[in-house]
Formats: structure tokens, sequence, C-alpha cells
């Protein structure tokens, strides 16, 4: 019966797409970049790709590019008027993007898209607000389409970091440590201190906190009471939050816990692969890094293929506070990664581009993209939930949908962002997913570092001179000598002045005088 069901349901859709190709029925061909995509892929020959670029009439070329390698491939391809039809930038840079738009050096789009391509908008406002899109128009244009990370499944009014501490919660069983969703400074530290003197990884170097360098400033940076690597308004007007005295405070204790060999020694020389390695394959006590629904689900597969050992039994996410119980957290925008398109695109293929982003961003389109085929994969039952067709493994599994549908990763950013739906996907164990959502929901009783939304969509020439590599310096001040400390945060202050003060006096002169 599911077999009939599933033809009746595959011919539906094949006429569905006989309609689509009545509305477009000459083809284009189009080259893109992907966030997710490697030169050794077949991007064009899987049933996702069959079904949306019939539905749409079109076939695309995908320029990959490494993650570490993109922003600056994107910038030599603007820059050399040789970008692909459309680029997404995963790493995006608001200053940079005003640049290119008043260039000329990528599209505006159309004056109607807004009505011309509905849903699209509707994701894009409802994701940044109405004064955040505002400020992506250049001259009165809009050039760039920004990704929901939150929309239709999973609203949120202010959308905090979804980092999180990683530990051993056999560790900490062990050594006689309960942890709930909440983890204070001084519970962690008491935790890593027994690790490493118990040595539990049973090799005669047990790490306690291993992170890189953005991770740990980051970290740390969340007990300062402003954005550490932002600009924000006092009554005195605009402050580089680098230079207020809770970042001094915050690097003391993390100076502290360094000397006392809390943190990974070489913390400083990792990636973020060493750091994920350290702890999934057993080495290390703790780690703060990416919590979303698939990033935690992968750092378990990881740990359970290099250990052995079952993740259920092993690994608790935990949210960090101070010693009072108060959460710390950072506002995040609520979008990440945004497309733009070549300043030469013809325009039925721009109108072909948004049309397919638009579907992408409909209930069908999203769902589709993030499961697979409705009918095949996925369908609704008759409360219009969604559940899966397929059978999971013998560990509870389905298949993943990168690896069902190679394509997935070309349109996984062309409408939202994988986060919104993972919450509520069918396929997703609740034991990635709920434990995430209460630290969310916990972090939002807590003390909050907000953005300011006028810096965020500041465009100035001092803005674009701006570049500190704080991650290297709050390093340095973690490793020095504490009696040392805060005269090298000052000297750190002052000899980056020529930088952060134009940058300062320009907001001032925009927001403030």
């Amino acid at each position: 019966m599911k077999r009939l069901f599933a033809l009746a349901l595959a011919a539906a859709l094949l006429l569905s797409c006989c309609s689509a190709l009545a509305d477009y029925d000459t083809h284009v061909s189009f080259t893109l970049n992907g966030t997710h995509t490697n030169s050794n892929m077949d991007y064009n020959h899987d049933a996702m790709y069959d079904y949306i670029a019939g539905m749409f009439n079109f076939d695309y070329e995908v320029f990959p590019v490494s993650k570490d390698a993109q922003s600056e491939k994107i910038r030599a391809w603007i820059n050399g008027g040789t970008m692909p039809d459309t680029v997404t930038w995963r790493d995006f840079n608001y200053q940079e993007y005003v640049t290119y738009a008043e260039q000329g050096l990528i599209a505006a789009l159309p004056d109607d898209w807004d009505t011309k391509y509905p849903d699209l908008y509707d994701m894009m406002k409802s994701s940044m607000g109405e004064e955040a899109l505002r400020k992506f128009y250049v001259d009165g244009a809009c050039c760039g389409i920004a990704h929901a990370r939150n929309y239709r499944f999973n609203k949120v009014s202010t959308l905090v970091d979804h980092l999180s501490v990683y530990y051993r919660k056999d560790w900490a069983k062990e050594l006689g440590f309960e942890f709930g969703d909440v983890i204070t400074l001084s519970q962690l530290k008491a935790y890593l201190r027994a690790c490493i003197d118990n040595d539990m990884a049973k090799n005669g170097n047990t790490l306690g906190l291993t992170d890189e360098p953005g991770y740990l400033a980051r970290f740390w940076m969340l007990f300062a009471d402003h954005p550490y690597d932002k600009f924000h308004r006092t009554d005195d007007g605009y402050a580089w939050g680098f230079t207020d005295p809770t970042v001094l405070e915050a690097l003391k204790i993390a100076n502290e816990w360094y000397a006392e060999g809390l943190i990974d020694r070489d913390f400083y020389l990792n990636k973020s692969e060493n750091s994920i390695s350290n702890f999934t394959s057993g080495i290390a006590a703790a780690f703060y890094h990416n919590c979303a629904v698939s990033s935690y689900l992968g750092y378990a597969t990881t740990f359970e293929n290099s250990t052995g050992l079952k993740c259920d039994d092993c690994i608790a996410i935990a949210t960090i506070a101070t010693d009072d119980g108060v959460t710390r957290a950072e506002e995040t925008d609520n979008w990440w990664s945004v497309t733009m398109f070549n300043p030469d695109i013809d325009p039925e293929k721009l109108d072909r581009l948004l049309s397919m982003m638009n579907w992408a961003c409909t209930e069908e389109g999203e769902i589709t993209i993030m499961l697979g085929l409705r009918g095949e994969i996925w369908d609704y039952d008759e409360n219009h939930n969604i559940v899966m067709l397929t059978e999971p493994d013998e560990n509870g599994n389905y298949a993943n949908t990168q690896d069902l549908y190679p394509s997935y990763s070309v349109f996984r950013t062309q409408g939202v962002n994988a986060d919104d739906f993972g919450f509520i996907n069918p396929s997703n164990d609740r034991k990635f997913v709920d434990p995430i959502l209460r630290a969310y929901a916990v972090r939002d009783t807590g003390h909050i570092n907000y953005m300011d939304v006028n810096y965020t969509f500041f465009s100035s020439e001092s803005k674009a001179n701006f570049s500190v590599d704080l991650s290297d310096e709050i390093a340095k001040l973690i490793m020095g000598k504490a009696e040392d400390l805060e005269a090298n945060w000052k000297t750190c202050i002052e000899e980056n002045k020529p930088l952060w003060q134009p940058l300062v006096d320009d907001l001032n002169a925009a927001f403030v005088n």
C-alpha cells in the first residue's frame, strides 16, 4: 500500500514539475559556489537535484572551495570580476558588502523582489527584523539575501549563541560530581582539577579544558559585560568592548586557570579540529564548542567511533554560569551566510534563482531540502505532523540527507538554514535536541551580551580599517605572567588605539553627537 501511495505521489510531483515547466519553458544554466561543497563530489545526479532542477528547468555547475579559503576566494572573484552567477558567503562581512554594492561589483535585486518573491522576502525580514533589513539596502537597492537560522519551526525574539560546554559525565559521576543543564565556573574548575589529578584518560596527560584560541577567547569573554570584539554604546558614547574593565577581570581568571594547568597547555597551537579531536578521542575533560543539533550529533558519533564508548553514558552539555548561578550568553544574528549575484547576470537567470530560493523558503521547500522527497522519505500524517517513511538502522538512526542526496549541500543554504528545522526534524534523536532547547531557555533568563544594531550595520572607512586579532592577543594575555597581565592588556589597548579610536569617533558622530 505504501508503495502504491509513493508512486501516486511521485506522479503528482511529476505533474507539478510539468506545470512549473510551463512557467519556465526556457532552460537556464548557472554557476554557483557552495558553503559545504568539495571538488570530489557529484552534486548533479541525485533525486533531489532532479526534482528541484526539473521544477525550475535549470542545471548548475558548482565551484567548490574549502571552508578556510572561501572568503579569500569570494573576494578574489568579486574584485576580479570572475565570480560565478551566484555566491553564498558563509563569513559574510557587511562592510565589504556595502563597498561591493556601491562599486557595482554585485547585482541589485529587482525593485519588486519583495512582492515577486514573497516567501523569500518574509524569511529575510522575519529573521533580520525591519531595522536591520533597511540597512541591507545600499543606495535604495537590496543586493543580498541573508538566510534565517530560526524562522518557521523555531521562532525566537532574541537569539543567543548555541555554544556550550561539553564534558564527560561518566568522569564527573565517578569523581562525585553531578551537574544539570547549568555549570558554574567554580564547579567546572573543581571538575577539571579532579579529572587531571586522577588522570581520567589513563594516558598520563589528561587534558582539562581544550580549545583553540578563538573559542577559548569566546568562552572567557562571556564573563565580560559587553561583546569584547565589537563596539557598544555607553552613557558616555561608544566604546570598544575590549576596553571594558570586566574584560580584564575575565582575563585574570583565565590566566589563573592556565597557570594551574586547567587549560590545555598547547591550546594556542590548536585548530578547531584539534580541540574537537582531543575531546572526542577521550583525552580531554571538557571543551567549549558549537552545539547546534548537527554538531552535537557529529561529535557524539565521532566519540563513539573513536573510543568504543556510548555517548549516552559519557557526554553531556551545560550552559556556563557565574558562581551565583547567572548564566552567560551572547546575542547573535538570527541569520547566517548571504547570497549575492554577479552584476552581469542575465535577468532570466536571476529570476530563476530567486524563484527557486523563494520556493526553498516555503514549508514544502524547506522540509524537502532538509529531509528529502515527500512520499519517498517523509510525509504528513492526518494532523499535518511530519512523519518518516523510511526505517532507522539498528541504532535508531535515519540515513543522513547529505548521504542520500549530495545536492543537499548546495540547496541547504538557498533558503532557510538547517538550524530552524533541526529542532522538529523527526529523524533527529530527541536526546540531541532537548538538551539544546533547554540550554536556549535557561540562557534567556541570565545575562546576555546584546548586539548593537547600529554598529553591526555601520559602514565607514574606519570600520573597514579596523582589524585586531583578539584571539591571538587574548591567548598571549592568558599565557603571560599574572603580574604583567593588566599592564599588557593596557598596552594592547593603547597600541591598537589608532585603529579603534577613529571608529569610536565615527560611531559617536553618527549616532550620539
